[in-house]
């Protein structure tokens, strides 16, 4: 076994463990098959790595190993996309909550408006994903309800698109994203709103809006399996420790994985009325210390390289002491993405906005920051 820096890593070498983090320790130890991977692993800043020297891939075997998706090219700039994309939630929260209303009323969901909204999102990701990627970071922390069940779609969306779902099995990914939540319509809001840590038999109470979500979303006319996983499925763990079924392993589909991944992160990065959203890297993070007992490990490498350490719409400091918002971070080294530059810490100024290609310059992003730290608002720039 030989330490090296993790700059020193190379496509075809075998990583046994990483001796700085433990938790990382859990994430499935392997060859190194593609730039991508190089590029997680410095975004984490992880220094060194434990590498087998007797174990090396042939770069013919590393080329035939399997590639991670890409997106494709966008079709729209998002100076464009961006007005649509506001609309477009806009109209998905409203969505929401009429269907919670019918629900509370008795009355059965329309798929309709749902299949609609749905292909509006994926419309919306194809023509420019960084659009509702930006705009997912814009909540209200006494609207969590309508906006997380909006933020997890826009991730399953981005994620399902990333592994290379289309057609049929993407809308359905993404309209049961849409639904997951209804549930939480029948926990009394004492419960669902409660401004502090629930108690023990609060939480039971609360852990039962998945059980109702598969109920409500099972008596709609139309809705397809793969929906109803999604919706069944966003709180099973693979070690049975999760809820409603406690399923385990192969018990749980790809879908329900997926949904679990998406659920927790946008969950972890969202303010609550009793506590603050992590920033992305540290919430990054611990996805990867759920896994592999939790969550699929493979598939929260895979999530990360998707939405990126410094996420589109994140805001960030700048190695030349500016603050910047990450427009695009896609196919790009994960610390020099393009940006929007619009203050200096120097000047304690506002600076005019400025689009910055990161690649072009000397200059790396440092840290995630939370743009209420300096008295900031993000949809002022988006």
């Amino acid at each position: 076994m030989k330490k090296i820096p993790v700059e020193q890593l190379k496509v075809g070498m075998y990583v046994e463990r990483f001796p700085e983090h433990p938790a990382l320790n859990m994430v499935k130890k392997g060859f190194v098959n593609d730039k991508s991977i190089l590029r997680l692993l410095q975004s984490l800043d992880i220094a060194h790595v434990i590498i087998d020297p007797d174990k090396r891939q042939t770069l013919a075997s590393t080329q035939e190993a399997k590639a991670t998706p890409q997106a494709p090219q966008r079709k729209a700039d998002l100076k464009s996309e961006l007005p649509k994309a506001k609309k477009l939630l806009t109209q998905a929260k409203q969505l929401q909550a009429k269907m919670m209303s019918d629900v509370k009323l008795g009355q059965q969901i329309e798929l309709a408006p749902v299949n609609a909204m749905a292909d509006d999102f994926i419309g919306s990701v194809f023509r420019n994903q960084s659009a509702l990627a930006c705009l997912r970071l814009i909540k209200d922390k006494d609207d969590y309800l309508l906006e997380h069940s909006i933020g997890v779609t826009i991730l399953m969306t981005l994620f399902a698109r990333f592994l290379g779902f289309t057609g049929t099995t993407l809308h359905q990914l993404c309209v049961g994203s849409l639904l997951h939540d209804i549930g939480k319509i029948r926990i009394p809001e004492a419960i669902l709103n409660k401004p502090g840590k629930l108690t023990p038999e609060e939480f039971e109470v609360m852990k039962s809006h998945a059980a109702h979500s598969y109920t409500i979303i099972q008596a709609t006319p139309g809705i397809s399996k793969v929906s109803l996983d999604v919706a069944a499925m966003h709180h099973e763990k693979l070690d049975g420790k999760g809820y409603p079924r406690g399923l385990k392993g192969d018990e749980i589909t790809k879908a329900g994985r997926m949904i679990a991944i998406c659920d927790i992160y946008d969950a972890m990065t969202a303010d609550r009325v009793y506590h603050k959203g992590m920033p992305p890297t540290v919430a990054l993070k611990r996805l990867l210390g759920m896994t592999p007992n939790s969550l699929d490990q493979e598939l929260v490498v895979k999530f990360i390289q998707c939405i990126g350490v410094f996420p589109d719409g994140c805001m960030v400091e700048l190695s030349n002491q500016k603050l910047a918002i990450v427009l695009d971070g896609q196919d790009r080294n994960p610390k020099k993405p393009l940006v929007k530059v619009i203050y200096n810490l120097k000047s304690h100024t506002h600076s005019m906005a400025t689009e910055v290609e990161l690649e072009a310059t000397n200059e790396h992003v440092v840290r995630a920051v939370d743009p209420r730290d300096y008295k900031l608002k993000l949809e002022n720039y988006l």
